[in-house]
């Protein structure tokens, strides 16, 4: 007959009281917290370091690398999120000051005129207020740092940890609009960057030479230029195969400045080949209630870019690649004489309200006739 062997009774396993020192842990006791010296909150990668005994290693490396690479990862958000919001109230300031400007411009263009005209002056306390705002918004801009701040957290907003530049967008569409391009004997694609914050965006593709422009350059690579001031190529083997306004055109308060840079793009390039590149923030395309997709597109026609050849929404932005048509009627001409003179000082396309839904913007373009 088989005996059953008495089982043992289970040892309870002994708990080590939370204030007690946990010598194996790694982790202080609660009497010792007290001697670590304090460190910002805003510091979580310091706070982590001043919890580690400075003789002994973490429970878990693997852990406290994590939490240290999470702790960057806050550091950059935050950092990216005081860009885009230093970013923001630079445009809204230039926007509103070129608002202001254009008012004092419109009243000396009204004092000057001949008697009889029907265009009434602003008056003499609404031209003070706009001169005593000018002033106010230009003060708040040299407190943000200036155009020059401005172009640093843009460029900022463009490194690699922020998700890289714009123009890798573009690549595909130029090799698929030149199949037949050789890189490594065919002459370069002439691209031309206007506002550009770097001068390598496209340095490893050896089959495009940039010529980079802006009003503060970034970078001693970037000639100094204002694109409405650029001398039109007078020659064909001067025109460029593309033209980049990535983020310009937005930048400019006034929409019918906005027009205009568009329409000088069109002398810059080939036509029949030249593309445009475009980049405009999301909202302005799809939240305004004067803008959309369909009356961008009808604009651009207007002026010679029939052929949409590709266009692209993602997150934040809006990308268009046009096509100049090879016969354009403002291409390659200074002046507005090509337009039909009854349209010569008249926008083409006037403000008029197309989305009114609440919570919208005031983002428009106003193409000059």
């Amino acid at each position: 007959m088989a005996v059953k062997r008495a089982r043992k009774p289970a040892s309870k396993k002994r708990r080590v009281p939370v204030t007690a020192a946990a010598g194996g842990t790694g982790l202080p006791a609660a009497s010792a917290l007290a001697s670590i010296p304090s460190v910002h909150a805003a510091d979580p990668v310091s706070l982590l370091k001043s919890l580690t005994p400075s003789d002994a290693e973490t429970t878990s490396s693997t852990s406290s690398l994590l939490t240290i690479k999470s702790s960057k990862a806050v550091a950059r958000k935050k950092s990216s999120l005081a860009t885009a919001q230093l970013i923001r109230r630079y445009h809204t300031l230039n926007k509103e000051l070129s608002q202001c400007l254009v008012r004092i411009g419109n009243s000396e263009d009204v004092a000057s005129t001949k008697s009889g005209q029907h265009r009434q002056a602003p008056s003499p306390q609404h031209r003070a207020a706009d001169l005593a705002r000018i002033a106010e918004i230009r003060q708040e801009m040299d407190d943000l740092g200036g155009l020059d701040m401005y172009q640093k957290a843009s460029t900022l907003g463009q490194s690699k940890q922020r998700g890289g530049d714009s123009s890798k967008w573009l690549i595909p569409i130029l090799e698929s609009c030149h199949p037949s391009l050789n890189k490594k004997t065919d002459p370069a694609l002439r691209l031309l960057d206007i506002g550009a914050l770097s001068p390598h965006n496209y340095r490893k593709y050896t089959w495009i030479h940039t010529t980079p422009i802006d009003l503060n350059p970034q970078d001693p690579l970037i000639t100094k230029m204002d694109f409405l001031e650029m001398p039109v190529p007078v020659k064909r083997d001067e025109l460029f195969d593309v033209v980049c306004l990535s983020l310009v055109v937005n930048f400019v308060g006034d929409p019918s400045q906005r027009g205009e840079i568009l329409r000088q793009s069109t002398r810059f390039l080939v036509p029949g080949t030249g593309l445009l590149y475009l980049v405009l923030p999301l909202p302005c395309i799809q939240n305004s209630r004067y803008m959309d997709h369909e009356l961008l597109v009808e604009m651009m026609a207007s002026l010679g870019y029939s052929v949409l050849v590709n266009h692209h929404f993602a997150k934040k932005l809006a990308y268009y690649a046009f096509k100049l048509d090879a016969s354009s009627p403002s291409a390659n001409t200074s002046s507005a004489s090509s337009f039909p003179p009854q349209r010569r000082g008249q926008p083409r396309f006037p403000k008029k309200l197309r989305h009114d839904k609440p919570n919208r913007n005031n983002a428009r373009i106003e193409e000059p006739g």
